[in-house]
C-alpha cells in the first residue's frame, strides 16, 4: 500500500532538496560569565579519565571535610546550634525517603489509557517516528533500529520513519540506508548538514513533517520499540481520548545488553526503577510527567510549537518544562516499551550521567522559579516542580552532611548532650539504606517480561545501591553544579559498538 498524499508530499519535498537540510539555529541565550576561569582552564587540560577521578575525589572529600570543620567550630558555641542543624538535616533525609516511598506506592496504581479499547485503523493518528543519529557513532546500530521501527504494528499508510542524521563524512552505511529507503517507502532519510547536536537533527525533521502528521515519536539511534508501542501510544494521544488525552506520553526504556558487564546489569535494574517506578509514580503524585528524550511521543501541534533548544545539554527536560509552563498535559506509560544499550564501563557511565546531571542543573536554573511561581499551574504541580527541579539539586549536598555533623557532635566539649542524637542518626541511616530495597522490590514487581523473572538482578542492584551506586549518582549532581560554575560545558561523544556506551 502506498503512503497517503501527505506522506508522499513529504518525500517529494525532501527529494527536491537532495535528501539534506540545513540545521536550524536557535537564538543563543546568554548564560552568564564563568567563575574561576584559570581553574577551569587547568581542569580542562586533564585527560577525561583523570577528570572523572578528580571530580569524584573533590566532591566526596571537600563536602565532608568542610562540613566537619564548620560543625566542629560551632560545637564550641551554644549546643542548640548544632542540634538545630542536626534536626533540619535529619528531617530532610527522612522526608526524601518518604517521598520515594510514596512514588513507589503510586507507581503500583498507575492508570490505564483513557481509551480502553483497541482503535480502528481510521481512528489511529498519522504517526511519524524521528530517529536522531550521529552516524560515525551509531553506524553499527542504526539499521537494526530502523528495522525494529518498521516492524511496529501500525497501518503502513499512517506510519512514517524519519532517520535524521548528521555525519562529518560520507559513510558506507549511508548506502545501506538508501537501499532500505528505496525498499520501504515509509523510511525517509534526512541528512542534516551543519548539525552539531541531536536537537539540530530533530528540528530539521520537525520542519519537514510537522504539517503532515498528528503524532511524532522521538528515539535515539539504538532504541528499538516493542511492536505494540504505536497502538498503545495512540490510546493516549488520539482524538478518541477526548479531553483526557495527553499532549505527550513517555514510555519505558529497557536495557537489552543486560549481561554485557557488571555496569550494564546495574543500569538495567536501575532503568526499571526509573521508568517503571519513579516516572509513573511521580506522574501520579505531581500531576505531570517528563519527556526523557527517547521513546517519547508528542502531539505534533504541541511539539511543533515548542521545538527543541540546541543550547541545552538536555533539550528533552527543557522542552518538558516549557510544555508544562504552556499548560500541556504530560504523561507516562511504562507499558510503551523500547529497548536500548547501556554503558558497559564505569567511565562511560560517568560521562553519560555527568551530561545528564549538568543538563538537569541548567534546566533547574532556567525554569524552577518561573514554574514554581506560575499561577496557571496547580498547587500539586508547583510542589512537584519544587521537588523535581529544586530539591533534587539540593538533596545530594544535604545528604553528605549527616556524617561530618554527627562526628563533630561526638567530638564537641558538650558530647554528653549530643550522645542521645546518635540513636536518631542510626535510625535515619537504616531508613535511608532501606529505600533501595523498597525500590528494587517494587521494580521487580513492575518490571517488563524478561527482567521480572530475574530476581537476583534486583537483589544485586539493591546491594550495589546501598554500597555506593546511590552515592555515585549523588556525586554526579554535585559535580554538575561546580562544572557549570567553572564553565566546563564541553562533552565527548562516546563511540558506540557492541560493548560501548550511548552518547
Amino acid at each position: 500500500m502506498l503512503l497517503d498524499h501527505d506522506f508522499a508530499h513529504v518525500r517529494a519535498t525532501r527529494d527536491r532538496e537532495d535528501g539534506s537540510r540545513r540545521a536550524p539555529r536557535w537564538e543563543r541565550v546568554p548564560r552568564g560569565g564563568r567563575l574561576l576561569g584559570p581553574v577551569a582552564d587547568r581542569y580542562g587540560e586533564l585527560p577525561r579519565a583523570a577528570q572523572m577521578w578528580v571530580d569524584i575525589a573533590v566532591h566526596e572529600i571537600v563536602p565532608l571535610v568542610v562540613g566537619f570543620v564548620v560543625y566542629f567550630a560551632l560545637g564550641f558555641g551554644p549546643g542548640w546550634i548544632l542540634q538545630t542543624i542536626f534536626w533540619v538535616i535529619l528531617l530532610a533525609l527522612l522526608s526524601t525517603s518518604l517521598l520515594i516511598a510514596v512514588e513507589c506506592a503510586r507507581a503500583t496504581r498507575f492508570p490505564e489509557p483513557p481509551v480502553r479499547r483497541e482503535l480502528g485503523e481510521a481512528e489511529l493518528p498519522r504517526m511519524a517516528v524521528v530517529v536522531a543519529a550521529y552516524l560515525p557513532n551509531e553506524a553499527t546500530t542504526i539499521l537494526d533500529s530502523l528495522h525494529a521501527h518498521l516492524e511496529v504494528d501500525y497501518p503502513r499508510d499512517r506510519h512514517l520513519v524519519v532517520c535524521a542524521y548528521n555525519t562529518p563524512e560520507d559513510l558506507p552505511v549511508e548506502d545501506d540506508l538508501r537501499r532500505l529507503s528505496r525498499h520501504d517507502e515509509r523510511v525517509l532519510l534526512l541528512r542534516v548538514d551543519g548539525s552539531t547536536s541531536k536537537a539540530d537533527n530533530i528540528e530539521a525533521a520537525l520542519d519537514l513533517v510537522v504539517d503532515h502528521v498528528d503524532v511524532i515519536g522521538f528515539f535515539d539511534a539504538d532504541h528499538q520499540p516493542h511492536p505494540s508501542a504505536g497502538r498503545r501510544m495512540a490510546r493516549w494521544l488520539s482524538d478518541a481520548a477526548g479531553d483526557k488525552r495527553f499532549d505527550m506520553v513517555q514510555g519505558q526504556c529497557q536495557i537489552r545488553n543486560v549481561d554485557d558487564s557488571f555496569v550494564s546489569r546495574t543500569v538495567a535494574a536501575e532503568f526499571v526503577t526509573m521508568y517503571a517506578v519513579a516516572h509513573p509514580g511521580r506522574t501520579v503524585f505531581n500531576d505531570f510527567g517528563i519527556f526523557g528524550g527517547s521513546n517519547g511521543w508528542w502531539r505534533t501541534e504541541v511539539i511543533g510549537r515548542l521545538g527543541m533548544d540546541r543550547d541545552m545539554l538536555t533539550e528533552d527536560i527543557d522542552v518538558s518544562a516549557r510544555a508544562l509552563a504552556a499548560g500541556c498535559r504530560l504523561g507516562t506509560d511504562p507499558r510503551i516499551v523500547s529497548t536500548e544499550e547501556a554503558p558497559v564501563t564505569w567511565t562511560a557511565l560517568w560521562r553519560q550521567r555527568m551530561r545528564w546531571a549538568q543538563g538537569w542543573w541548567e534546566v533547574s536554573l532556567r525554569h524552577t522559579w518561573s514554574l514554581v511561581t506560575n499561577r496557571n499551574l496547580s498547587g500539586v504541580q508547583r510542589r512537584g516542580v519544587a521537588l523535581l527541579l529544586g530539591w533534587r539539586v539540593v538533596h545530594p549536598w544535604v545528604a553528605t552532611q549527616m556524617v561530618p555533623l554527627t562526628l563533630a557532635m561526638l567530638l564537641s566539649p558538650y558530647v554528653a548532650d549530643f550522645k542521645p542524637f546518635l540513636t536518631f542518626f542510626l535510625a535515619t541511616g537504616i531508613v535511608v539504606l532501606g529505600i533501595p530495597l523498597l525500590q528494587a522490590a517494587v521494580a521487580r514487581r513492575l518490571a517488563p517480561p524478561g527482567l521480572r523473572e530475574r530476581r537476583w538482578l534486583f537483589v544485586r542492584y539493591a546491594l550495589v545501591s546501598m554500597l555506593g551506586f546511590a552515592e555515585f549518582k549523588a556525586v554526579t549532581t554535585r559535580t554538575a553544579v561546580t562544572r557549570d560554575l567553572l564553565g566546563a560545558h564541553t562533552w565527548d561523544i562516546t563511540p558506540r559498538s557492541e560493548r560501548s556506551s550511548p552518547r
